[in-house]
């Protein structure tokens, strides 16, 4: 029997559009060499894990695209806030699940000043019975060491816990730890999901 629902949070609980912020605040010409060479560049994932920091990602960024230097200053020191958004009808879904007598959590890649910018600001964040975020204990997903921190930090039985990411290789590594995993590519299938597999909403 299903105890535990895990979050993941972009684009599950929160919306993440880097198009968002492009659109507002990238030239449109630098907007396919921002998005290489920031948003998809190995210092984002780095950011994820905890081992770079902001200062140093302006730094590099900034090098890389001199001409965007303003918008890339504004993106960090914003903590990324103009590219997330909550997703209202999910948060929902999230409590009422605790109404029903689940336990939730938090499993999550996300930069230090953002997630603690969201948990600052968001109050459905700080509603959750724990969370474990990539970048303070330096894994990320699909790494198998942050599905078991997860599992022994909150002494959860995985066959009791369901876990529910928009990317596939994620709920791939979570059930490589016998947590079970509902694939969410389209953050409006939740409630559908969630009852397929049997769990009262």
């Amino acid at each position: 029997m299903i105890k535990n629902i895990i979050f993941d949070l972009g684009n599950v609980l929160v919306k993440y559009s880097p198009e968002n912020f492009l659109g507002k605040y990238v030239k449109s010409e630098n907007q396919d060499v921002f998005i290489t060479n920031v948003f998809k560049s190995k210092e984002w994932l780095e950011l994820d894990r905890g081992t770079l920091s902001y200062e140093d990602a302006i730094e590099i960024f900034s090098k890389r695209v001199p001409e965007e230097k303003e918008s890339i200053e504004r993106l960090f020191r914003e903590n990324i806030s103009s590219c997330i958004f909550p997703i209202k009808e999910n948060v929902e879904i999230m409590r009422n699940l605790k109404k029903n007598g689940y336990s939730v959590y938090i499993l999550s890649n996300f930069h230090q000043p953002a997630f603690e910018y969201i948990k600052e600001n968001w109050d459905f964040i700080r509603e959750f019975d724990g969370d474990v975020v990539s970048c303070y204990y330096h894994y990320i997903k699909p790494e198998r060491a942050i599905y078991e921190t997860i599992l022994n930090k909150y002494n959860l039985v995985p066959s009791e816990t369901i876990f529910i990411d928009d990317v596939e290789a994620n709920i791939k590594g979570a059930k490589e730890v016998n947590i079970d995993g509902i694939h969410l590519p389209d953050f409006k299938n939740l409630k559908v999901l969630l009852k397929d597999k049997g769990i009262k909403i």
